[in-house]
Formats: structure tokens, C-alpha cells, sequence
């Protein structure tokens, strides 16, 4: 995993394994064996998780996506 990845200006890494926008939507890294796995999660949503991704980057793009948004 490469910690040192730029992030996009509207995501902020709150800790270790989750990193939230400014409008709310997290993503949360999760260890499984040796694979780490990105739980989207939008805000307002009932479920648990919205996208799963295999980067952080897919999971921001995965995001901004689901919002109809460009990626920048």
C-alpha cells in the first residue's frame, strides 16, 4: 500500500483506514488475508456500503461516479 498517494483535494485521510470528502462519503479500507479491499460509503445511505473497490484511487473514482460527478 502506498500511503504517500496524492489524494484529491476534497478527500481528507482522517486515519489509518478511512478517508472522507467534503460532502460527507467515506471509504474505509479493509485488510482481508493479504488483500486490502475500499467500502464506499455514501452519506445519507442506509447500506453498509455502496461501491467496493481494490484502490483508493478506483474508490474515489467510484464515488465521484455514483454522484454524476467528474473526476479531477
Amino acid at each position: 500500500m502506498n500511503m504517500n498517494a496524492r489524494i484529491a483535494p476534497r478527500w481528507h485521510h482522517v486515519h489509518a483506514d478511512w478517508w472522507q470528502d467534503d460532502r460527507g462519503n467515506d471509504i474505509h479500507r479493509v485488510d482481508i488475508d493479504d488483500d486490502a479491499l475500499y467500502h464506499c460509503h455514501l452519506v445519507g445511505s442506509t447500506l453498509p456500503w455502496d461501491a467496493v473497490a481494490v484502490s483508493l484511487d478506483e474508490a474515489m473514482a467510484l464515488v465521484d461516479e455514483t454522484l454524476g460527478e467528474e473526476t479531477h
